[in-house]
């Protein structure tokens, strides 16, 4: 090992100083870890503990799998939970809608900044080998956000977020950001020799427990239950809320098929044509069946080949009725109430608005300003560990290279539509600061600090000294005045006239 770095690979200026690194002696890095080598150690799905180096993935089909499994009110007893959810994410409407919304606004844009861990200044070196990063995943997957979905959308299904830096051989460069599939992870139980119990995350590959306990592995569950090491899917509740409607949807497409729509109703009457049969087939139930079969096969036939403008032509033992089964409000008027109260549990269940599902139900604007400020609330509280997920690999990453630094990760707030009331805000703090200022409750700095969050004013005094005095011109109307004597203004203008030798 060098002389500058200590046994635990942390790198000290006293034995860079001491050993002669003059490179590192000038260098800003502070600390330096060497990091685990030898690729990549997590899979993506259960499926490549198996797999062969060749397997072919081909593109999800969702029509094909509904055919496949049928989906219906009793899909949950056929397939397991997890694909359950998988296929609702392509098959069900509100699900799909969810999941779009969530994607996207928890992805509005993202900053990522290298900045001195010393001085949280920004770090010039640490920001281009970032670049170069970014630069790197953007050739592999099209787009950088690529992998930013990903992680939202594990939180979303899986309840947790899944991922793994990927070094070189040597360890030297990161070459990759892995997303694995958190329904992969496993925990077992083991002892540490301070914490005591502890959950050790890893993975079943080729039927053995692998550990991964690398620091560049991450895995943070999204609301575990107390004592449990795994996240709880968002969408898990929705499960029976969107099976129940889609259910509910098939049933009624059958009975509209069947029933709304107006179908000719065409009578045979049995008696006409058992009087116009021969004697020996009225005998014989068997012969007679056969005989009112072709009769009436011989009637669809017929009425099949009718072109718009003919007319049916028939004989007595034949009724054509007006046309029944067309579905009317009376027959399904309950199915709208039904409707709306799924819906309503979806939205729930989504952990969504109704403003956002297109659903207003008499809401008012100040309702839906409540509504879009929670959600905007749940969406950055998804958005906080994806970016400590990112920064952390981030700046292992940089370690990696040799360079010490503070990376942040920063996903931009829903707030664009805001912007007018957080100017009324800015307006007011603004107003509170300077009104204080001015009664000399507050010094320049505290004023600073209380309207803009700046430690230090610009300067000791505002620019524009605010004054408490009129500062019009003041109007002369002692011409316009009424020379009564009880007029005190006039009486001590003439006083003053008469000791100056004036005349008033």
């Amino acid at each position: 090992m060098r002389t500058d770095y200590n046994p635990l690979g942390i790198y000290e200026p006293s034995r860079a100083k001491s050993s002669g690194n003059l490179v590192a002696e000038r260098s800003p890095i502070l600390h330096t870890r060497a990091l685990p080598a030898g690729g990549r150690l997590s899979r993506d799905r259960d499926t490549d503990f198996f797999a062969g180096a060749f397997s072919i993935l081909p593109p999800s089909s969702p029509e094909h799998d509904w055919n496949i499994h049928r989906l219906d009110s009793k899909s949950l007893a056929r397939m397991s939970p997890s694909r359950l959810l998988e296929l609702l994410q392509d098959v069900s409407p509100e699900v799909s809608r969810g999941l779009w919304d969530f994607l996207r606004m928890c992805n509005p844009g993202v900053a990522i900044t290298a900045t001195n861990p010393n001085s949280k200044k920004p770090y010039k070196r640490g920001q281009q080998a970032v670049d170069d990063f970014l630069a790197l995943l953007k050739s592999y997957y099209g787009s950088v956000d690529v992998l930013y979905h990903r992680m939202f959308f594990s939180a979303w299904l899986r309840g947790a977020i899944f991922g793994e830096l990927v070094l070189n051989k040597d360890g030297h460069a990161p070459i990759d950001i892995a997303t694995p599939d958190p329904w992969t992870a496993r925990f077992r139980r083991v002892v540490d020799e301070q914490r005591g119990f502890v959950w050790q995350l890893g993975q079943w590959q080729n039927g053995q427990f692998v550990a991964l306990d690398r620091e560049t592995i991450q895995y943070v569950p999204i609301d575990p239950f107390p004592n449990s090491p795994y996240g709880r899917p968002m969408v898990s509740p929705a499960v029976f809320a969107a099976m129940f409607l889609m259910g509910l949807l098939h049933d009624l497409r059958r009975v509209v098929e069947q029933q709304g729509y107006p179908r000719l109703d065409i009578e045979v009457d049995l008696e006409a044509l058992r009087s116009a049969m021969p004697e020996s087939i009225k005998q014989d139930p068997a012969k007679f069946k056969d005989w009112v079969d072709r009769a009436i096969t011989e009637i669809t036939d017929y009425y099949s080949r009718l072109e718009p403008d003919d007319a049916y032509v028939h004989t007595s033992p034949i009724t054509v009725n007006r046309p029944k089964g067309a579905v009317d409000s009376h027959s399904l008027g309950a199915v709208d109430g039904l409707l709306r109260a799924l819906d309503r549990m979806l939205f729930r269940a989504l952990k969504t608005m109704p403003l956002l599902m297109g659903s207003n139900e008499a809401t008012s604007e100040t309702h839906a300003n409540r509504q879009w400020e929670i959600h905007v609330a749940s969406i950055r509280a998804i958005q906080h560990p994806v970016e400590t997920v990112l920064g952390r690999f981030f700046e292992l990453a940089l370690q990696a290279q040799g360079i010490a630094a503070s990376v942040k990760v920063e996903f931009a707030e829903l707030r664009a539509s805001e912007e007018m009331r957080d100017q009324q805000v800015l307006g007011q703090k603004l107003k509170n600061a300077r009104l204080a200022y001015d009664n000399g409750y507050i010094s320049q700095d505290e004023a600073a600090m209380m309207a803009l969050g700046k430690e230090k004013a610009d300067q000791e005094a505002p620019r524009a000294a605010a004054s408490t005095v009129d500062v019009t011109p003041p109007v002369d109307d002692t011409a316009n005045r009424s020379p009564k004597v009880d007029d005190p203004v006039r009486l001590l203008e003439d006083s003053i006239a008469e000791s100056d030798g004036r005349p008033n």
